[in-house]
């Protein structure tokens, strides 16, 4: 080979290289959606009823990173022991996840946007945010409103039915979607902080005295930092393939086929269905 050759694949070589960092470097950009500008003109809440509001992500397959609403909780001082539900839907209303959130992330009284602690969580292009609080007239969370800007895209609505128009507002919902995911899609459990931090992560396991909790991305954590460690928070409407981890150190493949707040139903591999408390688990694995 001559040395022209030679300088001739050296040269490709180098461009070849430095086209491929390129190709590493090129970020991807988040894209925030909200209707009316994010600015509130006013705030409604639904006893019995709940909130729905469809973003367009530009394409399938996106992530949503970030949720976070307008509003504020109100009733007594002190929050009601029980979660409200946040849904990702589809285009035909058919939930792609279920979150359960405690009442206690709201403050009382004042309007502020809040962020809704949620996993990555992959969408279709057109997707809903639904939300449900169990609202009465002496408790509940005020959904903030906007302007169309055109109308709509949100409703009224619970799981399962087709929904009611609410062509003279939007609800103040804001999502991050971006074309990765921010974190870890397969995190489950949601851990609250006593500073009021929440986030979702992978409980791995306790131990010591003091006692130390250890999550899979955030590392070990005092256990008097936390205030509130919820196992399965999110979960999908569909049988979900796992490995459940008992508090004795047995690990059982099975399928997930349901998680509430005490309990958690699976069928074994022998096809067998069983229930186990959330209490005697210290991990579940989704595949």
């Amino acid at each position: 080979m001559t040395r022209r050759g030679v300088l001739d694949i050296a040269t490709h070589l180098r461009a070849a290289a430095f086209l491929a960092v390129i190709a590493i470097v090129v970020p991807s950009f988040a894209d925030v959606l909200q209707y009316g500008g994010g600015q509130p003109v006013g705030k409604r809440s639904f006893g019995g009823g709940g909130h729905l509001v469809y973003f367009d992500a530009g394409k399938d397959g996106r992530w949503l990173n970030r949720l976070e609403m307008y509003g504020s909780r109100y009733g007594m001082e002190t929050p009601p022991d029980e979660d409200f539900q946040v849904y990702i839907v589809d285009a035909q209303k058919d939930i792609v996840r279920q979150v359960s959130l405690p009442y206690g992330l709201w403050n009382r009284g004042q309007d502020y946007w809040r962020d809704l602690p949620i996993p990555p969580i992959q969408v279709p292009r057109q997707f809903g945010i639904g939300l449900t609080f169990n609202a009465t007239q002496s408790k509940g969370v005020y959904v903030g409103t906007t302007q169309p800007d055109p109308p709509g895209h949100s409703f009224s609505w619970t799981p399962g039915s087709p929904g009611q128009p609410m062509n003279d507002l939007e609800w103040l919902v804001r999502a991050t979607v971006d074309d990765e995911p921010k974190g870890d899609p397969k995190a489950r459990d949601l851990v609250v902080t006593k500073e009021g931090e929440a986030f979702f992560d992978t409980f791995v396991m306790a131990l010591g005295d003091p006692l130390i909790v250890k999550l899979a991305a955030g590392g070990m954590v005092p256990g008097a930092n936390i205030l509130s460690l919820r196992l399965g928070a999110i979960t999908a409407p569909t049988e979900a393939p796992a490995t459940i981890v008992l508090a004795n150190g047995m690990k059982l493949p099975c399928v997930i086929l349901s998680v509430d707040k005490g309990n958690v139903k699976v069928r074994d591999a022998a096809g067998n269905e069983r229930q186990f408390a959330l209490a005697d688990l210290t991990r579940i694995d989704f595949h």
